[in-house]
C-alpha cells in the first residue's frame, strides 16, 4: 500500500486520487461550442474577400487538395512567383495561406464561387495570374486527374 496507495502511482496509473469531479474535455464546453459557432458564421461571410492574390492561393490550394498535397517543387515554384509578383512578407503570405484554406475547408462551393468577384478588381491581371497557377500546379509533374479537374474549374472560375 506504501507504494501504489501513493497519490502520484496512482495518477500514472490513471486511477482516481480525489473525489473532485473529472475535468471537461477542452472544447466541449457549451462556451466553447458556441464560440467556434459564432467564429464559423463571421468567417462565412468574409469568403468573398479579397483580391487577386488571394484568388492565386485559393486556386493553388483547391488544386493540391484533389490529391498528393504540395512537395518541394511547387513549394519553391511558389516562393519564387511570390517574391517575383508580390510584395507580401512571408509571414503575411502564410496567414493568406491559412485563410484561404479555412475558406475552402468552411465551405468550398461558397469560395469557389466568390473567385470571379475576387478578380472583378483586376481585370488585367487575369491571364498573368492563370499563367502562375499553371507554373506552380504543374511544377511537381504531371497532374493527377482529380487535380486535373479542378484546375479545369479554376480555369473557368478565371475566364468568367
Amino acid at each position: 500500500m506504501t507504494f501504489y496507495g501513493s497519490p502520484v502511482v496512482q495518477a500514472m496509473a490513471g486511477l482516481k486520487t480525489t473525489d473532485w469531479p473529472p475535468r471537461p474535455h477542452p472544447g466541449k464546453t457549451p462556451e466553447s461550442v458556441a464560440r467556434v459557432e459564432r467564429c464559423m458564421a463571421e468567417n462565412h461571410g468574409c469568403i468573398g474577400e479579397g483580391g487577386v492574390h488571394e484568388a492565386v492561393v485559393r486556386s493553388l490550394v483547391y488544386i493540391s487538395m484533389g490529391g498528393g498535397g504540395v512537395d518541394e517543387r511547387a513549394f519553391n515554384a511558389l516562393c519564387e512567383m511570390r517574391a517575383e509578383y508580390s510584395t507580401l512578407s512571408l509571414g503575411s503570405f502564410k496567414k493568406t495561406v491559412r485563410e484561404q484554406l479555412f475558406a475552402l475547408r468552411l465551405d468550398q462551393q461558397a469560395a469557389l464561387d466568390a473567385i470571379p468577384t475576387m478578380l472583378f478588381a483586376d481585370i488585367q491581371s487575369k491571364d498573368k495570374a492563370l499563367s502562375v497557377i499553371h507554373r506552380v500546379a504543374s511544377a511537381a509533374g504531371k497532374l493527377t486527374a482529380e487535380q486535373d479537374r479542378r484546375l479545369a474549374v479554376v480555369e473557368g472560375l478565371f475566364a468568367d
